[in-house]
């Protein structure tokens, strides 16, 4: 599941949460749950302006870019809301995240 944090430094990130059962790429550390909140595939929304007369557009950026960590955390102390994030939202996650081509499920007529 999908979720969008809002964090103490204004920041939207989106991601999925591991639950207790889910491995960790860190070694033999400890899950925390009570401090932190596991993410995997973490990005920032930046909100970018379009052309004149456009809508804005939302960019994804790797929340940490410069780690070779899949999985990270973030205390709970940084994070003000937890939300499902819409549907365009999680399409655009997918596409940014995935490695395969999704088709559009609708049904030729």
């Amino acid at each position: 599941m999908i979720r969008l944090y809002r964090l103490s430094t204004g920041e939207d990130v989106i991601g999925t949460p591991i639950d207790e059962g889910d491995p960790l790429n860190e070694g033999d550390e400890v899950v925390n749950h009570i401090d932190y909140e596991y993410i995997k595939k973490a990005f920032v929304l930046i909100p970018m302006q379009g052309q004149p007369g456009q809508p804005m557009s939302i960019g994804f950026h790797p929340y940490i870019p410069y780690t070779k960590d899949e999985v990270i955390k973030i205390k709970h102390a940084n994070i003000i809301c937890e939300t499902n994030p819409d549907q365009n939202l999680i399409d655009a996650y997918d596409k940014n995240t995935s490695s395969l081509v999704k088709p559009k499920t609708k049904l030729i007529v």
